[in-house]
This record gives C-alpha cells, structure tokens and sequence, in this order.
C-alpha cells in the first residue's frame, strides 16, 4: 500500500521508454532469386499446397 510504484517500476519505465534504441535489426532472408517462380504455382495448387500461395 505504501509503495510508490513509479520509483519501484522505473528500471521498466526507462527500458520502455528507451525501447526504440534496442529494436534488433534482421538481414533479409527472402532474396529474389530463391523466391517461387509464378510457372510452379498451379503445381502447389494441385498439391495442396496453399500456404506457399499469394493472398489472390
């Protein structure tokens, strides 16, 4: 009850506050030349397959 939680918390608060500083940066792993090829589309229909399948 007679915890002042701002001071208790604040260790957090800067964290969040700050957390645009820790955001991790990724190298792409999707590169064009390993990308599926629209020709192998009807066989991943055929195959059931829809995961690998655009959103249309």
């Amino acid at each position: 009850m007679n915890t002042n939680w701002p001071v208790f918390f604040s260790k957090y608060i800067e964290i969040w506050e700050n957390r645009y500083d820790h955001i991790p940066t990724r190298i792409l792993i999707i590169v064009p030349k390993l990308a599926c090829m629209p020709d192998y589309m009807p066989w991943f229909r055929i195959h059931g397959k829809p995961y690998l399948l655009s959103e249309e």
